[in-house]
């Protein structure tokens, strides 16, 4: 295992060699010296020069695969299977094609040869190998809030392969990684577990984009195919206010929701990092883009309630300004309450109660007005992103757990003790799953607040 944190909230402690990189505490700082030790040395040579993070992690592979045992070490997934660095894919011919990440990786190669004065760097070829399997196998390291705060690679995980209908999830408890079921299956059979690469609250098309841009793949999963999510990501709300059907209606020229191949071929249900996708890397320019069907999208399907021209122009409008401040959300990293409040007046009555940009802005408001302490409001938009969260992550998903957690906890404080017991013991049947009864989030945060909303009750 390769690690790199990038930040952890709370007090740290600062490396008093190089005072470039951050401990949780002593204990944690004694147990990092012995990786640490080689690298403070070659921080503290080029400072006040700071190493990026990519830079740092890349560094980090090479001293382990050139001074320890990292071309020898075993990871072992079962019993008697394992993986090993050789293993990884590097996607070499990819990269080659690929602008960003070369300038990415031609940076960070400059970088590396100022830092690592101390060991011969692999020539280009080698290099970019090391940095292909790097970018493509690692994982986000998430804490207990499921925030990033790091990046490790883990070789028994990466034989994981991708599905927007997941089977299992990565749980992290500090650097350690489970890989936890979270649907049924008749045997423990790892050829057949799916993970999630990405955030799955887009729509097929956004989705299919970032695994293509990352991964070199294009999934072809059952969700990503499947109509009924189709026809909500972007619906319209049904001017019949008895009917619950989405209206379909273009917003944009080339609305496009799904990408589909130009052959009909038996696929794969997910793609992997591993030899099957190498060898069916799917070039973005043979691909068939298909949009809606614009005859049937001004009328409702189910009820046969028809949209006006004004109705389109409301909904078009309502689209194009929430499209924006998303992306304005999203640069900045942080949502806006007054920003979210209003995009959500704008959307009432207007978007789908699914459409995926009124779920991502009721998510963006959750956040902020937890942030703020606004509870009444905070509660309101959770009864609301609650079915958002089940469509676009199902049943089983830590995401969805981490919800019902925080919801529970509002209502616990606002002593409304019945609503509070039902959200915390939904958190419990979720998180239980997800995360087993040993992780920190289920025995320190979870169990202590559902005790209270029992003998409160």
């Amino acid at each position: 295992m390769v690690t790199v944190l990038l930040h952890f909230r709370g007090k740290v402690l600062k490396c008093s060699g190089c005072q470039f990189v951050y401990y949780c505490g002593r204990a944690c700082q004694r147990d990092a010296w012995g990786d640490h030790k080689w690298e403070c040395a070659n921080f503290k040579r080029v400072a006040p020069k700071v190493l990026p993070d990519g830079a740092r992690m890349l560094a980090k592979i090479i001293n382990r695969l050139y001074r320890g045992d990292g071309h020898s070490f075993r990871s072992f997934y079962s019993g008697t299977s394992f993986r090993m660095w050789k293993d990884l894919m590097s996607h070499y011919s990819d990269l080659k094609s690929d602008t960003k990440r070369m300038d990415h990786f031609t940076s960070l190669s400059v970088v590396l040869y100022e830092f690592l004065k101390d060991i011969s760097l692999p020539n280009t070829v080698e290099l970019m190998g090391l940095y292909g399997r790097m970018v493509i196998n690692s994982f986000m390291i998430l804490d207990i809030d499921m925030n990033s705060i790091g990046t490790g690679i883990y070789l028994a995980s990466s034989i994981l392969d991708h599905s927007c209908d997941p089977n299992a999830v990565a749980i992290f408890d500090g650097k350690t990684i489970n890989i936890r079921a979270i649907k049924d299956m008749p045997c423990l059979d790892w050829n057949q577990m799916r993970i999630s690469y990405i955030d799955l609250m887009k729509t097929p098309y956004d989705r299919q984009t970032e695994l293509l841009q990352n991964y070199y793949f294009l999934c072809q999963c059952d969700r990503c195919m499947d109509e009924n999510q189709l026809k909500h990501v972007h619906g319209a709300i049904c001017l019949n206010k008895q009917c619950n059907e989405p209206v379909t209606i273009p917003w944009k020229e080339d609305c496009l929701l799904v990408r589909r191949p130009e052959k009909t071929e038996v696929n794969e249900p997910s793609n992997s990092k591993t030899e099957k996708q190498e060898e069916n890397s799917t070039d973005l320019n043979k691909i068939e883009e298909n949009g809606v069907d614009e005859k049937d999208a001004l009328h409702c399907k189910e009820c046969g309630t028809k949209y006006t021209d004004k109705h389109v122009d409301v909904f078009v409008k309502t689209m194009e300004f929430t499209h924006l401040h998303l992306q304005n959300m999203e640069r900045a990293s942080v949502a806006y309450v007054d920003v979210c409040q209003y995009c959500l007046d704008r959307q009432e009555g207007v978007l789908h109660p699914l459409n995926v940009m009124h779920a991502q802005t009721l998510d963006h408001a959750f956040d902020a007005l937890i942030q703020v302490q606004l509870w009444d409001k905070a509660c309101a938009y959770a009864e609301k992103l609650i079915p958002c969260f089940r469509f676009y992550y199902g049943d089983r998903n830590p995401l969805l757990g981490l919800l019902h957690l925080k919801y529970g906890k509002i209502l616990l404080f606002k002593m409304d003790i019945e609503k509070a017991l039902a959200q915390l013991k939904c958190a419990e049947k979720i998180i239980k799953m997800t995360h087993g009864d040993r992780h920190p989030l289920y025995k320190e945060q979870l169990l202590p607040l559902l005790q209270q909303a029992i003998m409160e009750s």
